[in-house]
């Protein structure tokens, strides 16, 4: 494939597509509802327009199949009701001959396409394909643009705190030679050297920050060879021997089978890794534990691994999972909340996924995907 082709993921590459059904006849219902679920869609279906708006869950459809004719009314009466409660949804009308003028009608209302029953299966699928690759096109974009004007504020940020690191280090070593011959004046005056101290101790971590945003808003330039995530596990696992020194710590590995190998940036991941292992040292309490585990998936379209780091720690409200990615957010009485949202953006520098699993009741699960080398 030409490198500047994009493949367009298929139904079940990017796991099932949800689709819904409206159709009252109960044959033409049980074959649309085989047909899809065959290609690997996932299919919810409805008698009535009226058992659809108590049933369905509009955020998840990328289609609509509607009959034009139901027992509560037409597909032009629903029309702007369904504009509204699925605005991301494109809507299929199924039609029979004698109402074709009433499905051109619905595709100026807003329809995407109409069959005519009794329905091809063939054209259905062709139908709905091409409908799902439009949506993914338009998710891409939407995507590729958000990344760009990320880029444009990082950019703006770090081109602010490079200046802004450069005056202030200046401006600190100067305060600090100050506070050295301060100290020098006030030997033999415990109290008084305890607050010039502390404010060594304030200026230092004044300066850590300055360079934590600037590393944050800098560039990713990624350095990318094939490696065996265990190895890059077990390497920063290692690395952090100072941090649970005295500490009742397992740290767990699959025993077997087949280990993970992506083409990633190793110092980099050990980053990331390294955020990750931290927060779970700070949040559990002895015995800790923290279970590593994998398993192959796809990932737009190609095959990826998917890496599972769980703790087994108080776990994270709502809250927390919604900004744990956020710059500054953090719930530790140190820190710049930096940790994590460097994470997220070395993963997606990867082309690869961060995100905790809000289905664990218990501790934190940090899911992790990249693209297979």
């Amino acid at each position: 494939m030409p490198q500047n082709s994009v493949e367009l993921p298929t139904p079940d590459a990017l796991g099932p597509l949800s689709l819904l059904v409206v159709e009252d006849d109960p044959d033409t219902r049980s074959n649309l509802i085989d047909i899809l679920e065959m290609d690997g869609y996932r299919v919810q279906a409805a008698e009535t327009f009226g058992q659809a708006l108590r049933e369905a869950r509009w955020d998840e459809y990328f289609a609509i199949v509607l009959d034009r004719k139901l027992p509560d009314g037409n597909s032009e009466n629903f029309l702007p009701q369904l504009r509204q409660l699925a605005p991301q949804a494109s809507i299929v009308i199924v039609t029979g001959y004698e109402d074709l003028t009433g499905a051109i009608a619905a595709l100026r209302n807003g329809a995407s396409d109409y069959l005519i029953k009794p329905v091809d299966a063939d054209t259905l699928r062709s139908r709905l394909r091409q409908l799902a690759e439009k949506r993914q096109a338009e998710l891409a974009l939407k995507v590729a643009n958000a990344r760009m004007l990320q880029a444009e504020r990082l950019a703006a940020i770090g081109q602010m705190m490079t200046g802004l690191v450069h005056e202030s280090r200046n401006a600190l070593q100067r305060g600090e030679a100050c506070l050295e011959m301060l100290s020098l004046n006030l030997q033999g005056q415990p109290d008084s050297l305890d607050l010039v101290a502390r404010v060594q101790k304030a200026q230092k971590k004044l300066h850590g920050l300055f360079e934590e945003v600037r590393n944050y808003a800098a560039p990713i330039k990624l350095e990318r060879t094939d490696h065996d995530l265990r190895d890059v596990l077990e390497e920063t696992w290692e690395n952090l021997v100072w941090s649970r020194q005295g500490r009742n710590v397992s740290f767990n590995l699959p025993k077997s089978g087949t280990s993970p190998r992506c083409s990633v940036d190793a110092n980099r991941l050990e980053q990331v890794f390294r955020n990750i292992f931290e927060n779970s040292l700070a949040a559990c309490a002895d015995p800790a534990r923290i279970d590593i585990t994998w398993k192959p998936t796809k990932l737009n379209g190609r095959p990826a691994w998917q890496l599972s780091l769980a703790d087994n720690g108080p776990g994270m409200s709502p809250e927390q999972r919604q900004k744990i990615f956020e710059p500054f957010y953090t719930t530790k009485p140190t820190g710049t909340g930096l940790g994590m949202a460097i994470s997220k953006r070395i993963i997606d520098e990867h082309d690869g996924t961060i995100a905790v699993n809000e289905m664990k009741t218990e501790g934190t699960e940090i899911l992790i995907t990249l693209p297979a080398a």
